[in-house]
């Protein structure tokens, strides 16, 4: 009985004629692929700002007409410290008993990364918040329902980390000043 040819790798690869319609399939499956990466690289940025926006919506104060530049600094550092409560619990949970492995390894990972992330953007080119010191854009904002899709209509404020740093400063000059005057002077 004679024994079957061996296929010989890459031997059955000719070259494909540019204008033949297997190379247009080609190139349209190409241009598919890159178009759907894109599409989920933007999807996923709209995502991150609707749950930045979102963050916003409920921790902001519905009863004021807008904020003032000093006030969107101070709602933007809370928002760079909004998981320091849930690293603190983690922590919490970690030395209780005795336990060798981190079972919150993979939470505290995640809150790493988002917080590095909001870090080098607030120090490089400035954190993107929600712009309520503007009244159509703040009433627009009380009225959003959490959609991710209208999260883009939302005109947007860049805070530096310099503004965030002089609010700070002038919070801790006027505390300062007021324990000053809180003292019995007998």
């Amino acid at each position: 009985m004679p024994k079957a040819p061996k296929a010989k790798v890459g031997q059955n690869k000719k070259p494909i004629h540019p204008n033949s319609r297997k190379a247009a399939a080609l190139s349209r499956k190409a241009f598919r692929e890159v178009r759907i990466s894109q599409d989920k690289s933007a999807r996923s940025k709209l995502d991150v700002l609707a749950e930045k926006c979102d963050w916003f919506r409920d921790n902001f104060d519905p009863d004021k007409t807008v904020y003032t530049r000093e006030e969107l600094c101070e709602l933007s550092n809370r928002y760079l410290h909004r998981f320091d409560e849930e690293i603190e619990q983690i922590d919490i949970v970690s030395r209780i008993g005795n336990r060798q492995g981190n079972q919150h390894a993979s939470r505290l990972a995640a809150i790493k990364l988002t917080q590095d992330s909001d870090r080098n953007e607030l120090e490089s080119v400035g954190l993107e918040v929600p712009d309520l010191m503007n009244k159509s854009t703040f009433n627009q904002f009380k009225l959003w329902g959490g959609e991710t899709k209208y999260a883009q209509n939302f005109k947007l404020k860049k805070i530096h980390k310099g503004d965030i740093d002089k609010v700070e400063e002038e919070t801790n000059v006027n505390n300062n000043s007021n324990d000053e005057g809180d003292c019995d002077q007998t």
